[in-house]
């Protein structure tokens, strides 16, 4: 009896990972350059380097494939904030944390949340992505935003909970954690004309920038927290 035909051959995982790797990665450069509606399947798989029934293939649809994308750049905040904010629910585990110690953990997440916006580690063309995804009001971006909430507000909040002595669930707390991280928006390094970067005459955010940034917000958020406790107590 004649075994059957294997027709397995070695690396063809591999290269299927890497075409998928590569569709994505582009994916993500030409919606941030063209937005979706100008991110035709044809523009995408030309880019890539790949025939048109590749999209399919991987991704189903150009919409499968932009929310594919979303949820990689989701996965860049994992891999930025996870640790800060289990950390950080770890430190909030313990009862014996002074107010010098909440504060520091409040700014420890501020400093991550700038590291995000700003794109320190992670491509640009993610934040401009993100950015254009904002103003397209896409559905998509709900993932990202639930993971940003996950690993960015929700430890700050626990945080200033703790600090403040009001429930996590209060407005109050919402509105300051929103309040404290809207310092760091303003630098968003997505290549646009308008924010801060311009305004200071910078190309781009450097680490020696960064630091500065981190400073100056570290010193502000300081003061907030403190002239916080003071109207609560």
């Amino acid at each position: 009896m004649v075994p059957p035909v294997s027709h397995y051959r070695p690396g063809t995982h591999q290269r299927g990972e890497d075409t998928y790797r590569r569709i994505l990665e582009t994916a993500i450069q030409v919606f941030a350059d063209e937005g979706y509606e100008g991110a035709s399947t044809r523009l995408l798989a030309e880019r890539a380097d790949v025939n048109l029934p590749a999209i399919q293939y991987y991704f189903g649809s150009k919409e499968g494939l932009y929310r594919a994308a979303i949820a990689h750049i989701a996965k860049f905040v994992e891999s930025r904030m996870a640790q800060t904010a289990n950390r950080v629910f770890e430190s909030l585990a313990k009862d014996n944390l002074n107010q010098a110690e909440l504060r520091a953990l409040v700014c420890e997440m501020l400093d991550g949340f700038l590291d995000l916006v700003s794109c320190r580690d992670i491509p640009a063309s993610a934040g401009l992505m993100i950015a254009r995804a904002e103003i397209e009001d896409a559905t998509a971006l709900d993932l990202l935003q639930q993971t940003v909430m996950r690993l960015v507000f929700k430890p700050c909040m626990a945080a200033l909970a703790r600090l403040l002595d009001r429930p996590v669930e209060d407005e109050q707390i919402k509105i300051r954690a929103l309040a404290i991280f809207g310092q760091a928006l303003v630098f968003k390094n997505h290549g646009t004309k308008t924010g801060a970067c311009p305004a200071l005459g910078w190309h781009d955010l450097d680490s020696v920038r960064l630091e500065t940034i981190r400073g100056v917000l570290r010193q502000q958020t300081e003061a907030i927290l403190r002239a916080a406790i003071g109207s609560v107590s």
